[in-house]
């Protein structure tokens, strides 16, 4: 049963939810939005709300983060190069149907999806690799081959993400990575010139900074509390008042277009809420459509509606309309066939459990079929800034339908639960995180299942931990699956085949690659790969950024040396997120094919 459905659940429609996943015409009434269907994520279109989706172009690369000019005439997307996330920015004029690539010839120039159009329509801002990491620049709304006429804004070596243009026209305010886990807010001036931070300093913690309508205000998330707050900055006189603040983080503010209101949200253990507050009377109400995951809210242009994406554990994200005023909500798009809208897909229930160092309550995602088999799987989240959240995981629900339980450990270093639990990971990568997932085995065996028979896996830095859950305590483990993974501190920030970035962040997060060296070879399971007893699955993408696959080869053949059964497969022309339908289905069923068998035999 687990091969068939998987095939099934991971070939499902998904509206995006990185970055920017949709766009709405300024006159409300045609929809763009991100949709992972007919092979790979796309764009779309649809007359809002009611209209059939139809696709934007014949592409195979996988394209994101529509935007729409204000004068209607073009669409704006984000495209990847073959997963190498070396994004171009397109034009699609919508009267006469011609796709224009802005960025020709620039192979070697890594973009972020998440650019924002000038309002007058003649300037794209966005964040581009400048060799010390990622800048806000600017670039002309036309053609630009080899990218000539691309300028610079920022030259720090913080990481910049997110511009977005002020309504004059005259500013960008973005946000930075900026030591460690810190993120801080800026604006800088178009024509050049510093950049000055909301808040009045870097260490003034804040990210993702959004305009007011009238351009004198920022909304943004952060604050000095352990629980992000939503605050205001006044662009003029640098004041901040705090307009939402609770004991659950917040993130995500976006205005209303008539300026009297804010959308955001909240994350409440391992589900993350949709909230609307009234700037004008501080009434605040959870507007959230259900159980789930809401990503990305925005109005409407009348204010008195949003749309949002929910994902929820028994349908991939989908976007709905919520009305403020009477409270209804409309689905906008439908993930989910009709021969599986009656499937009981399993929702998960939060547990807490003592992590093997008893220094902390770990925080976890329990989600349990109706018939368990006393097998079971610690599944880990990536990131690691980051959380497994009560909504639509095929892996999931196919390992329930199989009757194992799964138990994801939001260790430390997991977003969604104070800054110091997030921050709580940092220098000590490989440790008390290793110790959080590990202690998800014994709650697994003290809720039932066969101590013999629970195996491990996880995609990125969950499949860097699958890998020590493997070396650091071998013989727990029926097996393992590490997805995208990587093996080892000392070659991630010193390969030049990973992303810029993400060699700073480890740099800044797991160690000095001198003075550190000692810690960062011990906790680095690359060379403890003798301890390795289970059967272990490991699958990369041939063109990964992040986690590139030259050392899975690597791996495999020293486990295979001692006569492990070890199995690999690194899919050609994929990245990090193995986006491809075929490749997609064939990681998901290899992965579910390859848990059950071990986990079924072990102990039998």
């Amino acid at each position: 049963m687990g091969n068939a459905l998987i095939d099934r659940l991971a070939a499902l429609p998904a509206v995006g939810t990185d970055y920017r996943g949709y766009d709405l015409s300024r006159d409300g009434r045609v929809l763009a939005f991100q949709w992972y269907r007919d092979g790979n994520w796309q764009v779309f279109l649809k007359e809002f709300p009611d209209g059939e989706p139809r696709r934007v172009g014949d592409f195979t690369d996988a394209c994101a983060c529509p935007r729409f000019s204000r004068d209607g005439r073009f669409l704006y997307f984000a495209r990847d190069d073959r997963g190498s996330e070396c994004f171009d920015i397109w034009r699609l004029d919508l009267e006469s149907g011609a796709f224009e690539n802005l960025l020709p010839e620039t192979p070697d120039l890594s973009v972020l999806p998440d650019f924002d159009l000038s309002p007058d329509g003649e300037q794209i801002g966005l964040s581009a690799e400048n060799g010390t990491g990622y800048h806000v620049a600017v670039m002309p709304a036309e053609a630009d081959p080899g990218a000539r006429s691309l300028r610079f804004l920022t030259a720090a070596t913080s990481m910049d993400s997110s511009p977005t243009w002020s309504p004059d026209g005259r500013s960008l305010a973005f946000a930075a990575d900026t030591r460690g886990q810190d993120s801080a807010a800026f604006v800088v001036d178009a024509a050049g010139g510093a950049p000055h931070a909301v808040g009045g300093s870097d260490a003034f913690l804040a990210g993702r900074p959004r305009w007011s309508p009238d351009g004198r205000m920022l909304a943004f998330a952060g604050g000095p509390f352990d629980h992000p707050a939503i605050g205001i900055f006044d662009v003029a006189s640098g004041a901040i008042s705090w307009a939402w603040r609770g004991e659950r983080d917040a993130h995500g503010p976006v205005w209303s277009p008539d300026g009297t209101s804010l959308a955001f949200l909240v994350d409440h253990e391992a589900e993350t809420a949709l909230f609307w507050i009234d700037l004008t009377t501080g009434d605040v109400r959870e507007v959230s459509v259900g159980r789930g995951n809401h990503y990305q809210p925005g109005f409407l242009p009348d204010s008195k509606a949003l749309l949002c994406a929910l994902s929820a554990p028994d349908h991939p994200a989908d976007l709905y309309r919520i009305d403020l005023v009477d409270g209804s909500r409309t689905r906008i798009t439908r993930s989910v066939p009709d021969d599986l809208a009656t499937f009981a897909f399993k929702s998960g229930h939060h547990v807490r459990f003592t992590s093997w160092d008893h220094l902390a309550q770990v925080p976890g995602l329990l989600v349990e079929p109706d018939e368990p088999n006393g097998g079971g799987v610690v599944m880990v989240h990536g990131g690691p800034t980051w959380h497994h959240s009560n909504e639509w995981d095929p892996l999931r629900q196919a390992l329930v339908a199989a009757g194992v339980t799964v138990l994801h450990p939001n260790y430390r270093g997991s977003d969604g639960y104070g800054r110091r639990w997030q921050v709580a990971n940092r220098w000590l990568m490989g440790q008390g995180e290793a110790l959080d997932c590990v202690a998800a085995h014994d709650e697994l065996v003290r809720r039932g299942c066969d101590p013999h028979r629970i195996a491990v896996t996880g995609r990125s830095w969950g499949g860097f931990l699958t890998m020590a859950m493997l070396t650091q305590f071998p013989d727990l483990w029926a097996c393992g699956v590490a997805g995208v993974p990587f093996f080892d501190f000392i070659d991630a920030q010193l390969d030049p085949d990973i992303r810029e970035d993400l060699r700073w962040w480890d740099r800044q997060n797991t160690g000095d690659i001198e003075r550190d060296r000692a810690k960062l070879e011990y906790y680095s399971p690359i060379n403890h790969l003798d301890r390795v007893q289970a059967p272990l699955l490991m699958l990369g993408g041939a063109l990964d950024p992040r986690c590139p696959p030259k050392q899975i080869g690597q791996v495999a053949d020293a486990l295979r040396a001692r006569g492990l059964e070890c199995d690999y497969v690194v899919y050609p022309d994929e990245g990090h997120e193995i986006s491809g339908m075929e490749h997609r289905i064939d990681y998901d069923r290899r992965t579910v094919d390859f848990i059950l068998a071990h986990v079924r035999a072990a102990g039998a």
